[in-house]
């Protein structure tokens, strides 16, 4: 039933989705609205189905390999500083701080459970404020930055999930052996399998369009394949399958030609990674029903508005001193980190690892659940009218440093251009110089 009703939705939407993006409504509100729905008059949601979970990963799986595929690398070096700053200062300041916090506000999570529900809610995803990336009037260089953060912070958060995991874990195990197990060595598997799948996926791809053997249409089936390809064989050795995408995704987008002069070879791995996105927000309504029904703590909201806001806002101002963005730029960088489907994957994996029962879990899915809820509605309702706000100062006072020239964060094509099946806005692939991004 929930498949059926699902799949009706994703068709519903994707025929009205320009239209609903006129209401500022994003593909997270209605799923996440849907799913509460659905899982409240049906069966429930199953947290420890392996079908949830199995979904879950394959959404993160795709979402990073295609993230960190579509970086080019080499297009950021014009104007690599302002996101250098937000992930090399930004993150880890956010990261730490928001460490303190939960530490102080949770100790009976202990500091393993404060760094798992850290690391799990201080990515952002762009997804949310998609209105924002892809709006030209913005500058070019405050899009880029944000969009190139959003498609790279979800992989630097992963690898502390699963040590966190791992701590945790042996705790509840009373040995070491866990961390080895399931961190440091899957860690290692993952960049060994990671560099071959990534290199081999790049020569082959390019081979085969310069040899004229495939179409533009099969080569991006194949590209669609390999992020499945990583997974497969990162389960199938004990790597770290999300580590995997992720570095794989970087190998191929680096040494792929074909990758960087034909943007349509990865609309199908997009597509793809839009519609299991749909799936998870899908799932993200149920879950924010099971813990809507336990006994919700005053302190869960608190932190979470802490940590889209205080948590967000001042490490991000950190990082940008001295760069010279006026104070409404560094707001604006500020309140666009949105916390989206990296952060419900997060949720639905230590699920997985630690058990309903483990007492680390309530206060972290509280948490996790309210920051994300608020999340979906505070940056979809507001990433329009606040980027149209911003947009009217930048042409009234022409700031010099935010005007710059850099590369604009590449725009969707074809059936998935934002407003049209709604878009994640995580293409971070490099394009024109100029204001407005590729359609």
């Amino acid at each position: 039933m929930e498949l059926a009703i699902v799949s009706g939705l994703v068709i519903v939407f994707a025929l009205t989705g320009r239209r609903l993006d006129r209401f500022n409504i994003t593909p997270p509100m209605v799923f996440l609205a849907a799913g509460a729905l659905v899982f409240g008059l049906f069966e429930k949601l199953d947290v420890d189905s392996g079908v949830v979970h199995l979904l879950a990963e394959l959404a993160l799986v795709v979402v990073l390999f295609h993230d960190a595929s579509t970086v080019q690398l080499r297009a950021l070096r014009s104007d690599a500083g302002v996101p250098i700053r937000l992930l090399a200062i930004g993150f880890p300041l956010a990261l730490v701080a928001t460490l303190a916090v939960v530490v102080l506000m949770f100790p009976a999570l202990g500091v393993a459970g404060a760094l798992l529900l850290a690391a799990s809610v201080t990515p952002t995803d762009a997804g949310l404020g998609a209105p924002t990336v892809l709006n030209p009037s913005v500058p070019v260089r405050i899009r880029r930055a944000l969009n190139v953060e959003s498609g790279l912070n979800d992989g630097l958060a992963t690898p502390i999930v699963l040590f966190a995991l791992a701590l945790l874990a042996a705790e509840e195990g009373g040995g070491s052996h866990s961390i080895m197990s399931l961190a440091l060595i899957p860690a290692a598997l993952a960049l060994l399998v990671a560099v071959v799948v990534g290199a081999v996926a790049a020569w082959a791809i390019d081979l085969s369009d310069r040899s004229h053997a495939s179409s533009a249409t099969s080569r991006s089936v194949a590209l669609l394949a390999v992020p499945f390809l990583s997974f497969g064989i990162a389960t199938a050795i004990g790597a770290n399958a999300f580590i995997t995408a992720f570095v794989a995704g970087l190998v191929f987008g680096a040494m792929s030609k074909t990758n960087k002069t034909q943007p349509l070879t990865s609309q199908t791995l997009e597509i793809a990674a839009d519609l299991l996105g749909y799936v998870v927000w899908f799932m993200a309504g149920g879950l924010l029903l099971l813990v809507l029904e336990t006994q919700v703590k005053w302190q869960w909201v608190v932190a979470a508005v802490t940590i889209l806001t205080l948590l967000r806002i001042v490490p991000v101002a950190l990082s940008l001193l001295g760069v010279g963005f006026r104070p409404p730029t560094i707001a604006f960088i500020g309140w666009f980190g949105p916390r989206g489907l990296a952060t419900i994957v997060f949720a639905l994996m230590a699920v997985e690892e630690l058990g309903t029962s483990n007492p680390a879990i309530p206060d972290y899915l509280g948490v996790v659940t309210f920051t994300v809820l608020l999340s979906v509605f505070a940056h979809g309702v507001s990433a329009g009218p606040l980027s149209a706000r911003y947009a009217s100062w930048v042409a009234r006072a022409n700031p010099a440093a935010e005007t710059a020239a850099s590369v604009a964060p590449r725009a969707r094509s074809g059936a998935t251009r934002h407003g049209e099946l709604g878009g994640r806005a995580r293409q971070v692939g490099d394009c024109d110089t100029g204001g407005h991004a590729k359609g």
